[in-house]
């Protein structure tokens, strides 16, 4: 394999052929980013993401459900006694 210098953008990030990524520092660190310049979400990233939609999720079926448990409450049925 030969060598050939990545010249940087005017942003100053490198784009990789061999990759199909741009090489950028964010934050401080060495990322990827696509070639619509969208960082490229490390592993650990991507499970955080995904736990806070789960989270998300979980708290917005809790306000239903205390919603539902409301309407119950209001029409005389204790939800105690369904659930």
């Amino acid at each position: 394999m030969l060598y050939q210098e990545l010249v940087p953008t005017e942003s100053g990030w490198l784009w990789s052929q061999q990759l199909g990524l741009y090489l950028a520092v964010y934050l401080g660190k060495l990322r990827f980013f696509t070639s619509d310049r969208q960082l490229v979400m490390l592993p650990e990233e991507e499970a955080n993401q995904q736990l806070e939609q789960v989270n998300q999720q979980l708290q917005q079926e809790r306000q239903r459900t205390a919603i539902l448990a409301e309407r119950l409450r209001a029409a005389g049925i204790d939800p105690e006694q369904i659930f």
